[in-house]
């Protein structure tokens, strides 16, 4: 029997929903759905706070799933890092063309058309790394460095949590930063390329 089945088994012994174990455990209700279904697998605290509250050791919750847990959490890190050099990459490049485009003098369609389809591959690479961080309930800087490292990214810890519990508002403000930000840089790039090459 698969962790995920364990963990849904001993949920239901004690009458609990997906949401009550979030609870107990400190993580939200996707994230007990995710292990139930074996999408991701619970960190090192999790564990512990499941076994106590199931009445279990962590051995027999584990049984056979141990070799299996790492060789996901190998495969997510592997996968966050490729996604992070392709978004790095085709940021960069789109980068590149618009100050190249400027440099040139090409016309505004010239510069944005090959912009965007660069910037669309950054963006989308972005987007699955946002959506692995919140699978994995990676919200703290420390707990996204130890999922990159192979380690236990420890996802109960205080900050980790505090962080979660103010996820979506952080986005937001995020959002907001970088697009004015953006257009900030932008405009002061290409008027001192404008000066420059003008």
């Amino acid at each position: 029997m698969e962790l995920g089945q364990r963990i849904k088994e001993h949920r239901a012994r004690l009458g609990m929903s997906q949401t009550d174990l979030a609870r107990e455990v400190f993580v939200t209700r996707q994230t007990v759905s995710n292990w139930e279904t074996q999408r991701t697998y619970p960190d090192a605290q999790s564990l512990l706070l499941m076994s106590r509250l199931f009445g279990v050791s962590v051995d027999a919750l584990l049984e056979d799933d141990t070799s299996e847990m790492h060789e996901a959490l190998a495969a997510g890190s592997k996968r966050m890092g490729r996604l992070g050099i392709a978004m790095g990459a085709f940021g960069l490049a789109c980068g590149l063309w618009v100050v190249a485009g400027i440099v040139l003098d090409l016309d505004l369609i010239a510069i944005a058309v090959p912009a965007a389809l660069l910037f669309i591959p950054a963006s989308s690479a972005a987007f699955m790394i946002d959506k692995m961080r919140h699978d994995h309930q990676l919200y703290a800087y420390q707990s996204v460095l130890a999922f990159l490292a192979g380690e236990d990214p420890d996802v109960n810890n205080r900050y980790n949590r505090r962080v979660r519990d103010h996820w979506v508002a952080r986005r937001v403000v995020q959002t907001v930063l970088a697009i004015i930000v953006g257009i900030c840089c932008g405009w002061g790039a290409a008027s001192i390329i404008s000066a420059l090459v003008g």
